[in-house]
């Protein structure tokens, strides 16, 4: 009986979730209530306040699944052996390609960029649990491998691997969300796959002329 319950809140809070995530993408989080939510899935106001208390709360809940499955499309597609840019790219690439195919993952990033007036302490959460993660974050990723590339002769000695995982992670921002919001045409796996060649290039130690 208990298993049951806790099975059905869970289901609840899921569907919570998901009818949040609809509603913020479509009228903007600060024109979205609870209500609204309840509403949506005949539920009452104190339903959805017994899962989230606030609509702040239900905001970071969001963020934190979608941070799990971010998570885990990058450690699945993450390099299992020494990261080199070359590498890391291609994951980012293959991972913006996923985004791009799934239908939450879209309404996500437009909420992430478009729908929020975010606080400082939310966008650090976001900032060091989305994207700066020590483990599978994209942000320490691209900074290991650049470093990894300069040991090994491949970069430049004098590329600062902290600026181009910027740069590298302000590139896949900015063009995902172009492409999700509809203001770029072209494909999104192949501009993106061309804008880390341009960084590569930039940063690479160029092989010698053959004679």
């Amino acid at each position: 009986m208990a298993r049951r319950i806790k099975e059905e809140a869970e289901q609840t809070r899921a569907r919570i979730l998901a009818s949040a995530l609809d509603l913020f993408s479509l009228n903007g989080y600060s024109r979205t209530t609870l209500t609204d939510v309840a509403s949506r899935l005949g539920m009452t106001k104190g339903a959805v306040y017994w899962h989230f208390t606030s609509k702040e709360a239900l905001l970071m809940a969001l963020v934190d699944e979608m941070q799990e499955k971010f998570s885990r499309q990058i450690d699945r597609l993450m390099p299992k052996d020494e990261l080199t840019f070359t590498a890391v790219a291609d994951m980012m690439t293959r991972n913006a390609g996923e985004i791009l195919e799934d239908a939450k993952g879209r309404a996500f990033f437009l909420l992430l960029n478009e729908q929020v007036q975010w606080t400082s302490a939310s966008m650090e959460k976001i900032r060091t649990e989305l994207m700066q993660d020590e483990r599978c974050g994209p942000w320490h990723a691209f900074k290991h491998a650049v470093a990894n590339d300069i040991r090994a002769g491949r970069v430049r000695a004098g590329v600062n691997p902290d600026r181009v995982a910027h740069a590298c992670l302000a590139l896949w921002s900015g063009l995902v969300h172009a492409r999700i919001a509809g203001f770029m045409s072209e494909g999104l796996v192949e501009t993106l796959g061309e804008a880390f060649a341009c960084v590569w290039n930039s940063i690479r130690i160029a092989e010698p002329a053959s004679a």
